[in-house]
């Protein structure tokens, strides 16, 4: 590792037996012509210092709070890129992962052209993300758009595209996903499926993106990881016939299968997380 100097699925068995065996099935992305890396690095509104590590370069702003976590960045970064690799059962993944950490949403607009938490570019395998005092970076979501959206087939569409990255993140507000969709689904906000794969978009956002994550964890906890590949060639609905049971029964056995694993998260963290998102720490302090 070196700190630089500023810089200027599923289609048929055959490709579930890859899977199984642990090979890679997607085409690798090229890593040449990162444009936009190099717009990224020659935007002169920051002054921006690289960490290398052996997988990835790791960017932030000189004066950011990034740069106050340097020393534990490299690590994040690699760990993150490893946690993403094995729960997408992808075994070798080539190209160079670069992770811009910025401190604001206004960085973001200005960078990306809108204020998100997190923004993947990912065809050049890059990802953007907001990382302060009171906001966890995401990069574990976003790397899994850059790894999923940037070399595997085009995906069923965006219920399983950000249920996929909400599932690989695996937390939302410092607690397991599944004990914040155990609190929605206590609150009576669970979304029909057929509504939250065909109108995915239109759903709120924090209960969308949960529920989705859940429902792949749940389908994954009873056919195993190859279940991802193939939710991601067909969709969430594909979950009850992978089940061999009907839509009704999924959400039934769904619903008993989150109440028998996880406890619902206390209702201050709740109100905290439905204020502020799951890039907040709504554990209770101490």
């Amino acid at each position: 590792m070196r700190v630089c100097d500023r810089m200027k699925p599923f289609r048929g068995w055959f490709l579930l037996l890859l899977v199984v065996a642990g090979c890679e099935p997607y085409p690798e992305v090229s890593t040449q012509g990162r444009q936009q890396v190099r717009r990224i690095l020659e935007d002169d509104r920051f002054d921006w210092v690289t960490i290398e590590t052996a997988n990835t370069r790791v960017h932030f702003p000189s004066g950011s709070y990034a740069e106050t976590q340097k020393s534990l960045l490299p690590a994040r970064a690699e760990e993150s890129r490893h946690t993403v690799l094995s729960r997408l059962s992808v075994s070798n993944h080539k190209p160079l992962l670069h992770l811009f950490y910025v401190d604001s949403r206004e960085d973001m607009q200005g960078l990306t052209g809108t204020p998100v938490a997190g923004y993947s570019y990912y065809e050049d395998q890059a990802i953007v993300v907001v990382f302060n005092d009171g906001w966890r970076a995401f990069e574990r979501h976003e790397l899994t758009h850059a790894v999923t959206l940037g070399t595997w087939t085009r995906p069923a569409g965006p219920a399983v595209v950000e249920g996929l990255a909400t599932y690989v993140d695996g937390r939302c507000g410092g607690y397991e996903n599944g004990r914040v969709m155990r609190t929605i689904l206590d609150q009576g906000l669970l979304i029909p499926m057929e509504t939250l794969a065909g109108d995915f978009r239109q759903q709120n956002d924090l209960i969308a993106y949960v529920q989705a994550a859940s429902m792949i964890e749940f389908t994954v906890d009873r056919i195993g990881p190859e279940a991802v590949a193939i939710l991601w060639d067909q969709g969430l609905p594909a979950s009850p016939a992978l089940l061999q049971i009907s839509a009704d029964d999924f959400t039934a056995e769904f619903e008993i299968w989150l109440t028998s694993k996880y406890a619902p998260v206390p209702s201050a963290s709740w109100e905290s997380i439905r204020a502020g998102g799951c890039g907040v720490s709504a554990l209770p302090a101490g």
